[in-house]
């Protein structure tokens, strides 16, 4: 069966430390593609130093320009309301309903999973994929797991996976380790407002993009918004 991977983000601004990580999903799990999808609406953030949608989605797209795996998806503009994982899943899973899919996140968006919109049954259409983000981050996968499917059975990993879940949905949660790259759109934010040096953060053409845009980002992301940390 083929598969969709499916990496969501604000993206506010896409960085090095999202696209690294779709490429080793991609070279370990072999979806037909990945998905990179900006939230619309988020609904556990405010939107004070939010850029705007579209040059979000415009910084996205140089991004993933080199990579012929990756696609910019859109669909969670074109509804109103919150920016729900779950429904967004749904969505996928009418659109593609004979493609497998799997939903990339980090170990620590796992741990609060359960606070999501109906976080558990993101289970019920789709696989997750775990990413590291620190140095325990396979014991909270393990912990994380069990305290959210009390029901799953760990079974052999096959290479490069580091663990694996079976769900009684049938889908699976795996983990996935990865180099460790200590970047976020907080320190891209920061940076950019102290006029320091992007260079190898984000990509060559996304730090192009953001230099053609420099007031209207400066703008936004001088907005007082302590809340943002992602």
């Amino acid at each position: 069966m083929q598969c969709i991977g499916i990496l969501g983000g604000t993206f506010n601004p896409v960085h090095i430390g999202h696209i690294r990580p779709a490429v080793e999903v991609f070279e370990a799990l072999r979806p037909v593609r990945i998905d990179l999808l900006p939230c619309a609406s988020p609904p556990h953030k405010t939107e004070g130093n939010l850029l705007p949608f579209d040059l979000r989605v415009r910084l996205l797209e140089a991004a993933a320009r080199p990579f012929p795996f990756l696609r910019v998806n859109t669909m969670e503009n074109e509804r109103s309301g919150p920016s729900y994982t779950y429904d967004t899943l749904c969505e996928y899973r009418r659109l593609y309903p004979h493609s497998g899919l799997f939903f990339i996140l980090g170990a620590g968006d796992l741990l609060t999973l359960p606070d999501w919109h109906r976080g558990r049954q993101l289970t019920d259409m789709a696989d997750i994929v775990v990413l590291p983000r620190s140095g325990r981050d396979i014991e909270t996968f393990h912990h994380a797991t069990r305290a959210c499917w009390p029901d799953a059975a760990e079974i052999r990993a096959p290479a490069p996976l580091e663990a694996l879940y079976r769900l009684p949905s049938g889908h699976h949660v795996r983990f996935l380790p990865q180099p460790r790259l200590d970047i976020s759109a907080t320190l891209i934010r920061e940076r950019w407002l102290r006029g320091r040096n992007l260079s190898y953060l984000v990509p060559e053409a996304v730090l192009n993009t953001m230099q053609q845009h420099r007031d209207e980002i400066t703008a936004c992301w001088q907005r007082e918004e302590p809340s943002v940390t992602s």
